[in-house]
């Protein structure tokens, strides 16, 4: 078994990203993903409050996550010290469940915050992780309450229905697709792989119902309509996005770069204050 270590700066992206894919309701988009990870790289240096325990994979990056973030109370008998400690996530990636990672990167966790003073602990426990937390000292209570304050709307944040919420389906899905292939044990360059050839499995069907359109096949002559060519035509757009989302995780921005520099090829620079020209 892989034993778990201290978790550094530099551990920020993986914890980031284990926290978004596993534990969020909705994975965080790139913009957020950075805001995090930069914010719990300064909090996990010397100083900050941060602590966090964390499993590394065979192959590079992390397995498993464990990250408290402590915080200073009124002191009381229970709790000399003054210090909280919040359990922020625990997560560990499908392939590498049950084999203890989970336990073994908490219980180093609450070991060193224990020696740091913090004897008060709190954290939010799914069904499924309840015996854990349970087999660690955690127990209910009743009386926990929760609130989170409504947050307006930002000027220039996207509504449902605009492009970027489109993006965001795009990554659920593909993180859904990664979930399922680590569950495999497939490695990250052979579920890239299997992603493109789907896109291929995908444009070779649209041409297949072009040709069935047209009834240029002649054992099956008209054999699709048009609509199943858009049809087609969208489910290979789709799979293209959402390979792009699991090979970049800025696959939003990335795309919007490559269209404006490809757009420049096929469409002439135009005065913005002139009338469009018809052709």
């Amino acid at each position: 078994m892989t034993p778990a270590r201290r978790a550094t700066p530099a551990d920020a992206e993986g914890i980031t990203r284990l926290r978004s894919e596993l534990i969020l309701s909705r994975p965080l988009d790139p913009a957020w993903l950075s805001r995090c990870r930069d914010q719990l790289a300064e909090r996990l240096r010397p100083g900050g409050d941060a602590r966090a325990h964390v499993v590394d994979a065979p192959g590079g990056g992390l397995v498993t996550c464990a990250l408290a973030l402590v915080s200073p109370v009124l002191p009381a008998p229970r709790y000399p010290q003054g210090l909280a400690a919040r359990v922020q996530a625990v997560a560990t990636r499908p392939g590498y469940r049950r084999r203890g990672y989970a336990r073994a990167a908490l219980t180093a966790l609450l070991d060193e915050l224990e020696q740091d003073g913090v004897t008060l602990f709190e954290l939010h426990a799914s069904d499924e992780s309840r015996p854990l937390y349970e087999g660690l000292g955690f127990r209910s209570d009743p009386a926990l309450m929760r609130r989170t304050a409504p947050r307006p709307q930002s000027h220039g944040e996207h509504r449902p229905g605009t492009a970027t919420d489109d993006w965001d389906t795009i990554r659920r899905l593909a993180a859904a697709f990664r979930r399922l292939d680590t569950e495999q044990e497939l490695a990250p360059e052979e579920q890239w792989t299997l992603q493109v050839l789907k896109l291929a499995e995908e444009v070779g069907e649209a041409a297949q119902a072009v040709i069935g359109a047209r009834g240029t096949n002649p054992r099956k002559g008209h054999s699709h309509t048009w609509a199943d060519v858009q049809d087609e035509v969208a489910d290979a757009v789709i799979t293209g996005m959402v390979a792009l989302a699991r090979l970049r995780p800025d696959a939003r921005e990335y795309f919007a770069a490559v269209l404006a520099r490809k757009a420049v090829r096929f469409l002439p620079a135009q005065d913005p204050g002139a009338e469009p020209q018809l052709r």
